[in-house]
């Protein structure tokens, strides 16, 4: 992940909460991929355990998908996790009927409690990671035996339309893969789809990341505006989302 050579953690971390709460009322209009993206994850997910018992939601954002999840496999006993105090007080309002339990974290620092699940869970959230390895890691030591991690991302190749300086360095397929087998885990299911947004300028395309709050991106120099012209064509954004469920 592309960081300022002198920000911290912090820095970084609050660079992508302060983004997504300014997306608090557009995000859940504008994260059409998300979305899609969702119902790939879910629908393989219910193939492999469609019941798991205890579930936590990792970056579980505004609980829309979180809903969809909990309707899915009738998840019983649900915890939800976000970086925004304000995500996860609407995400708790979204998910009122599941009564969950709303644990405010960071997923890269010391989770600060031993509770075990049956299925870790995260839709389009671990891209952000700082320490993905050390992030699965966390997943496994918090997972019952035979749990499942079940996630989706971004992946490299993402964004390819873009400037390499307006968009974040994305994980490969390869390296999502091989981090996941050194901590122990079994594949189920991985693979990868290719999921575009059609926009009538690029413009908007820009627009719709910064409405869905995806639009932090660290840098160590500035950048020369793109030209007015170019703002006006017509443009697309692909997204390579990796798809993966995991065992302990």
């Amino acid at each position: 992940m592309l960081l300022k050579e002198n920000c911290t953690d912090t820095c970084h971390y609050l660079g992508i909460q302060r983004s997504f709460e300014k997306a608090l009322y557009s995000y859940d209009y504008e994260a059409a991929i998300q979305l899609q993206a969702s119902h790939y994850l879910i629908n393989s997910l219910a193939q492999v355990n469609p019941s798991p018992q205890k579930v936590l939601d990792l970056g579980c954002g505004s609980g829309l998908i979180t809903r969809q999840l909990c309707k899915k496999l009738q998840i019983s006993f649900l915890h939800i996790n976000d970086l925004s105090p304000i995500f996860l007080e609407k995400a708790c309002y979204h998910l009122q009927e599941f009564h969950p339990k709303s644990i405010l974290f960071n997923f890269d620092k010391p989770w600060g409690y031993q509770d075990l699940y049956d299925l870790i869970f995260s839709n389009m959230a671990f891209q952000w990671s700082f320490n993905i390895q050390g992030l699965f890691k966390k997943c496994y030591n918090h997972l019952k035996q035979s749990g499942l991690l079940a996630f989706s991302l971004p992946l490299k190749g993402s964004f390819f339309e873009l400037e390499p300086h307006q968009r974040i360095s994305f994980y490969s397929f390869d390296y999502i893969s091989q981090s996941l087998a050194k901590e122990g885990f079994t594949t189920l299911k991985a693979y990868q789809l290719l999921l575009g947004r059609d926009f009538k300028t690029h413009l908007q395309a820009l627009k719709s990341i910064k409405k869905c709050g995806a639009n932090y991106v660290p840098h160590t120099r500035s950048y020369r505006m793109m030209e007015r012209s170019k703002l006006s064509l017509p443009s697309t954004l692909t997204y390579a989302i990796g798809i993966f469920i995991v065992s302990k």
